[in-house]
């Protein structure tokens, strides 16, 4: 009776928090007193690709050096990469004139068209490619989405930081690039 009431309090709570809005993280702008991430591992270097996201800019590796980029890998049918959109968006609008850190996502969608309406439909200006053989050469996961990985300016990817939020994510990527300028 006790385990039958405990199992429906945790559904039920479990219900409550997936239709709950993703509350945005505050941003604030890191001050060059602040450290580099001491969190975020530097293992595998990215290997070398060209692709052209869905605004028609033609995307190589070497486009990823000299930079902080954060990547995420996504899906439009997927509920958890469409509550962070809205937070992935406004990291991106924050720091649209800062010329060391970028934002580049990989849909896992097959259909191209289908993720340039849903990019449009919700007014986000990530840049996005669809190319899911690329997406797993360059970004092996298993496991769902949404996938975030950090790539510092020498062009070395993190492996995915998958118990951390977004927020956590796009903090320590934007303490990397704050300490990159200096």
């Amino acid at each position: 009776m006790r385990m039958t009431i405990l199992l429906s309090v945790c559904v039920s709570l479990a219900a409550a928090i997936a239709q709950e809005p993703l509350k945005q993280s505050p941003f604030v702008a890191i001050s060059p007193s602040a450290g580099a991430s001491d969190t975020l591992v530097f293992s595998t270097p990215m290997p070398q690709f060209e692709a052209r996201d869905l605004n028609g800019r033609l995307w190589r590796s070497s486009d990823l050096r000299g930079k902080v980029t954060v990547v995420q890998i996504w899906g439009t049918y997927c509920l958890p990469c469409r509550r962070e959109h809205p937070e992935l968006q406004n990291f991106v609008s924050r720091l649209a004139a800062a010329s060391n850190v970028q934002v580049l996502t990989f849909s896992v969608d097959t259909d191209p068209s289908r993720t340039m309406s849903y990019l449009n439909d919700k007014g986000y200006r990530f840049p996005t490619i669809v190319d899911a053989g690329l997406e797993q050469k360059l970004f092996p996961h298993e496991g769902g989405i949404p996938q975030t990985y950090v790539i510092n300016s020498r062009g070395q990817r993190t492996q995915a930081p998958q118990s951390w939020t977004l927020g956590r994510t796009l903090l320590e990527a934007q303490k990397l690039a704050t300490v990159a300028t200096r």
